[in-house]
């Protein structure tokens, strides 16, 4: 009878135990296919802590959900192993017809619908990306991209023009490079061969003026010249010599090095050790006969790279690990001061590398010398921004044209029908040579930057009819054309703003008949744009220009990046003026670059 018992109740307890097995492997084969979405549909997760990236965005609220993409069949886990927010979802996927014309595929949980981020980026021309954030991952989520920067509190024609300490203008895709002969950018935009752009020279002008201003222009260190002794040098051949010598530079004996070495670049020389991070180096050269100078340079990854400037007229070609930037044959037996930024000289032969690249500049090994010249004032430094200022002002000198101007070598299009011829004009580029000439005048006195920021002045009086900058809006306001296409005009906001601050800084810097002329520019200017300026809110962005009006074209909306530009130039005109038309007009502008739009009737 006990034995019996015995086997009764052990069955009772078999059975509860294969329940409980039977229980637990249901439950974990349920959790386990609802881990796995089926048909290899991607799974789909509401995090409140956004640990996985973003792809479905609430349609209601904007809760966030979040694709896992790197979730492999993972041991049974239990419930808890869930957050809380998932414990409740129920997702069911769900068409979403758009405007009855195209149908997505979404999810829906009870009244919510999600959306692919993907479809909302593209669909309403918004931004997001997942960045990390701390141990989790968060979506970031932006109306539009690009930053608006505060201005500063004071315009001043010799202080930080506008945000430009934020530009780096070598360093652009559209820059070929910063040529030898002139240490000024040569564009590429219109022609990959390369030209001289008035606006691309003097934003890079009036960049580097900013950053000197807001980050200091470090004293560079004496390397080679006159003053240090020549045994420096390492004369690694025969017919090799490097000696101080006195020579005339601006009509005055100064002691320099005279050199004296094989021409060919690729030939060994005299030979100055450097081994040093620093990115910019400094020297006046004079070549009596075909040679130049090689430095020497490393990479983040050990590798060693050539670039040599040399007597010759080709702006700067690769080969391999060599660079050759040509200093220009109109420069034999001349003095050239060179500013070179070794940093940029080596990124422009790597075809838009990231600057993070390990193929990008690390150090700069050492200095040769090829040909026969002289050598002076060889510096290192972390930056020169005055020189390259400099640099830029003497290009706007030496090229400035007899009616005042820096033609544009390059013919371009900017709408179906509207074409400039090369050897155009832009008031843009006008009125950024005069800023970048004032502020040169400003930093050293010399009088004949100034001078040429008054002759740029005459294009400003003539109509774009007859080659001039001026265009008249319905025959009444005046307005500074960045292209003055003929026989319409586009009414360029920006380049308009930009004309108008090189009237200003000149108006402000100049006496006498120059002072008066461009006050009187300014003034008709002003006028136009404060009447002209409402036509280009458009209610949730900017316009570019007008052609809607002027050509009945579409309405040429303006990128996010050119709407920060025409907030930071309204800004600076409500410094400068005072009206509170400017001040109110770019609070409002401020607003839709952060998704806020005008009211509806």
């Amino acid at each position: 009878m006990h034995l019996t018992c015995v086997r009764r109740a052990f069955r009772k307890v078999n059975w509860l135990l294969r329940s409980v097995v039977l229980l637990l492997t249901g439950g974990c084969l349920t959790i386990l296919v609802n881990w796995q979405w089926p048909n290899s549909r991607p799974y789909y997760w509401l995090r409140s802590d956004a640990e996985f990236a973003g792809q479905f965005v609430s349609t209601a609220d904007s809760s966030q959900l979040f694709e896992d993409q790197t979730v492999s069949c993972p041991p049974c886990p239990s419930i808890d192993d869930f957050p809380q927010s998932a414990q409740t979802l129920d997702l069911q996927i769900i068409n979403c017809s758009i405007n009855e014309a195209e149908t997505i595929e979404c999810r829906q949980d009870k009244g919510e619908v999600y959306m692919p981020v993907s479809f909302i980026n593209n669909y309403f021309e918004v931004f997001g990306d997942v960045k990390r954030d701390g141990t989790s991952k968060l979506y970031n989520f932006q109306h539009a991209y690009g930053k608006i920067h505060p201005p500063q509190p004071v315009y001043h024609p010799g202080g930080v023009f506008l945000n430009f300490e934020k530009y780096n203008v070598a360093a652009r895709e559209k820059i070929l490079c910063v040529t030898a002969s002139d240490g000024v950018p040569l564009a590429k935009q219109w022609d990959p061969a390369g030209y001289y752009y008035a606006i691309s020279v003097a934003q890079y002008g009036l960049s580097h003026h900013a950053k000197g201003i807001l980050e200091g222009n470090p004293t560079p260190r004496l390397m080679a010249g006159g003053q240090v002794e020549e045994s420096r040098w390492e004369n690694t051949g025969p017919e090799m010599e490097v000696n101080i010598a006195e020579t005339t530079v601006d009509g005055e004996m100064m002691r320099v090095l005279s050199f004296s070495a094989p021409e060919s670049y690729t030939a060994p020389g005299p030979v100055l050790r450097l081994s040093t991070q620093e990115q910019t180096i400094c020297f006046d050269l004079q070549l009596t006969g075909p040679g130049g100078v090689t430095v020497q340079i490393k990479t983040r990854n050990g590798r060693t790279g050539y670039i040599h400037f040399i007597l010759d007229d080709r702006y700067m070609e690769v080969n391999g690990s060599h660079v050759l930037y040509g200093i220009g044959t109109k420069n034999l037996g001349k003095w050239v001061h060179l500013t070179r930024d070794i940093f940029v000289d080596w990124m422009k032969t790597l075809h838009n590398a990231q600057f993070s690249s390990p193929t990008q500049f690390k150090e700069i090994v050492d200095v040769t010398l090829h040909g026969t010249g002289y050598l002076d004032n060889l510096t290192l430094s972390t930056s020169a921004h005055n020189d390259h200022l400099i640099h830029a002002a003497n290009w706007l000198v030496n090229n400035q044209d007899s009616a005042g101007g820096w033609p544009t070598s390059i013919g371009m299009k900017t709408g179906e029908n509207i074409e400039l011829k090369p050897g155009w004009y832009s008031a843009m580029g006008q009125g950024q040579a005069m800023s970048t000439l004032v502020r040169a005048y400003n930093l050293t006195a010399h009088k004949y930057y100034l001078d040429t920021a008054v002759r740029a002045l005459h294009l400003y009086e003539l109509g774009s009819d007859v080659g001039g900058v001026r265009a008249r809006f319905l025959g009444q306001l005046d307005w500074y054309e960045e292209y003055p296409t003929t026989p319409t005009s586009t009414f360029v906001l920006n380049g308009f703003i930009f004309a108008m601050l090189g009237l200003y800084d000149v108006m402000k810097t100049a006496d006498g008949e120059g002072q008066r002329v461009a006050e009187k520019l300014w003034m008709s200017g002003l006028h136009s744009l404060k009447v002209m300026l409402g036509m280009y809110d458009s209610g949730t962005g900017t316009l570019y220009d007008l052609r809607h009006i002027i050509n009945h074209e579409q309405p040429n909306r303006a990128r996010w990046d050119y709407h920060t530009t025409h907030i930071a130039l309204i800004q600076e005109m409500a410094i400068i003026d005072g009206d509170p038309l400017f001040d109110t007009t770019a609070k409002r502008w401020i607003d839709y670059f952060y998704g806020k739009r005008s009211k509806h009737n």
